[in-house]
């Protein structure tokens, strides 16, 4: 423990569209007006209901039964370690932890004993080289679940 710890809280700022627009003198007040409607960026909260598990149908999926979403991953990556740190995951299953670390501009290594984990994670590193993307992740914040499409 000590009193030397990185905490980015801007980095996770959340994106949410804004249901009831106060206005101070008609100017927005804590959001902003935009063609794609109205959108206020705010911390994040002890409970992070935007997250969604990767299903079939979705990219980063794989057959690791206990596989984390990039989202989370990224959450975490971004809160607590800056650009060109080192992540390190001992139990790296799928790879998830090094293929957002990837994705964030982070360097990584893990440790995976199961064969089959270790290839699965060096396919998904190459593809993140193409695919850079994180599902809800855009812009430099994180969307409000289902309002990114929008855009």
């Amino acid at each position: 423990m000590s009193d030397n710890y990185t905490f980015n809280v801007e980095a996770v700022k959340l994106k949410r569209k804004v249901i009831a627009p106060y206005t101070v003198n008609g100017t927005p007040k804590d959001w902003n007006n935009t063609e794609a409607g109205n959108y206020r960026l705010t911390h994040p909260s002890n409970l992070w209901t935007d997250l969604t598990i990767p299903f079939w149908s979705m990219p980063e999926n794989t057959d690791h039964p206990t596989q984390k979403p990039e989202k989370l991953v990224a959450k975490v990556i971004l809160a607590s370690s800056n650009p060109g740190d080192v992540i390190f995951d001992p139990f790296l299953g799928s790879g998830t932890t090094s293929v957002v670390a990837k994705k964030l501009g982070r360097q990584y290594f893990g440790v995976e004993l199961d064969e089959m984990y270790a290839c699965l994670t060096e396919k998904r590193l190459e593809i993140a080289e193409t695919e850079p993307s994180i599902q809800g992740y855009s812009e430099g914040v994180f969307w409000e679940r289902n309002t990114f499409k929008t855009q």
